[in-house]
C-alpha cells in the first residue's frame, strides 16, 4: 500500500514513479533507468536506506543521482547518517506533500 501511495504522490507532483519491492531491485533499476530522483525508506528488508545510498554512490550509473531518504526516526541521528552516506535529503514521517515537493524542487534549483 505504501508503494501505491508513493506512486500517487509522485503523479500529483508531476513525476512517474518506478516502484520496487526490494532495495536490490531498486539499485538495479536505478542503474538502468537513471531516474530524476531516488526515494527510499530508511527501513527496508534487505538493507537500510543508509546502506542503499552508500551502494548507489559506488555505482557509476547512480553515483550522481539525487537520493532522498524517508524515515520515522525523529532524533536527528538518522538524518546526519543519511547525509554522511551521501543522501541529498531526508524527510521525516509522516510525510507532508508540501515538504516533499519543496525538497524535490530544491534538488533542481
Amino acid at each position: 500500500m505504501t508503494l501505491q501511495l508513493m506512486s500517487k504522490i509522485a503523479s500529483i507532483l508531476g513525476f512517474h514513479a518506478i516502484l520496487c519491492s526490494s532495495a536490490k531491485e531498486g539499485l538495479q533499476l536505478a542503474a538502468k533507468e537513471k531516474p530524476s530522483v531516488i526515494f527510499v525508506d530508511m527501513q527496508m528488508n534487505e538493507m537500510d536506506g543508509i546502506e542503499f545510498v552508500r551502494k548507489a554512490r559506488c555505482l557509476p550509473e547512480t553515483s550522481k543521482l539525487p537520493v532522498l531518504i524517508c524515515s520515522a526516526g525523529t532524533d536527528g541521528c538518522d538524518e546526519e547518517k543519511a547525509r554522511q552516506a551521501g543522501a541529498n535529503g531526508y524527510l521525516s514521517k509522516p510525510l507532508s506533500l508540501h515538504k516533499l515537493q519543496k525538497t524535490i524542487e530544491a534538488l533542481f534549483s
